[in-house]
């Protein structure tokens, strides 16, 4: 009978320790595990910690923060691990030499043909001009004026387009789904003001490299024509080809 408790004894005694070590090793789980917060200070040596901002936010967890310590150009994330696993690397394909880039911009007069059956023009290229004529129910197109910028990721550019019209904005860097964003696009007619209604745009765009994008300014939806302003964002290799002659 002492043998049996002995037995049931040093068995109760077994279960307990196994208990408390288990205790143990939770509590010393290294800060590394995926629900604790770790912080990781990234110093960017090409790019703008402020443009590395908005491209760290979206990929914060709910407990995760972000700071920017500019004196240094570094950007400071505190987040869980799974969090950072995503953050760092997008960061490390972020901070890169700037690329060359090129817009190539037209500013189109678009209306419809005064007589009937309309007869069609078009002063652009013949891809876009069938692009634009699936889009919108004008006939005549007119280019007012046109351009390649040349330009690099993070430069801003301010470009006076023929006589008339004068363009800025800056260039972000192209992000893994190359899209490249144009901060504080504007295009105003030449010798006005910003405050005066000489300011055709003004506005951020997001554009996706080597594809086009419209702009329509109009009176309204039944408006007879309209000021279009037509863009897209080459990569060098693309845009070394020529403007295409225009089509009639």
């Amino acid at each position: 009978m002492d043998s049996v408790r002995r037995i049931a004894a040093s068995f109760l005694t077994a279960f307990l320790l196994a208990g408390a070590l288990a205790q143990l090793s939770a509590q010393g789980a290294p800060s590394g595990q995926a629900d604790e917060l770790a912080l990781h200070a990234f110093a960017l040596k090409y790019r703008r910690a402020v443009d590395a901002l908005a491209m760290v936010t979206p990929l914060l967890s709910q407990r995760g923060t972000v700071e920017l310590q500019p004196a240094t150009n570094t950007v400071v994330v505190r987040d869980t691990a799974a969090s950072l696993a995503r953050i760092v690397p997008m960061l490390h394909s972020f901070d890169h030499p700037a690329r060359p880039l090129t817009l190539e911009l037209y500013i189109v007069r678009a209306s419809r043909s005064p007589v009937s059956p309309p007869i069609p023009h078009s002063d652009l290229p013949e891809a876009l001009t069938r692009r634009l004529r699936a889009l919108l129910a004008f006939d005549i197109y007119e280019v007012q004026a046109q351009a390649q910028l040349v330009s690099a990721e993070g430069q801003a550019v301010t470009y006076g387009l023929a006589q008339d019209f004068e363009v800025s904005f800056r260039l972000g860097t192209v992000v893994a789904d190359q899209r490249v964003r144009l901060s504080d696009f504007r295009i105003a007619r030449r010798g006005e003001r910003r405050t005066l209604p000489g300011e055709l745009i003004h506005t951020n765009l997001n554009l996706r490299l080597d594809q086009t994008t419209s702009l329509g300014l109009a009176r309204s939806e039944s408006s007879p024509e309209a000021l279009m302003v037509v863009l897209t964002l080459r990569n060098p290799a693309v845009a070394r080809r020529p403007l295409r002659e225009a089509q009639r």
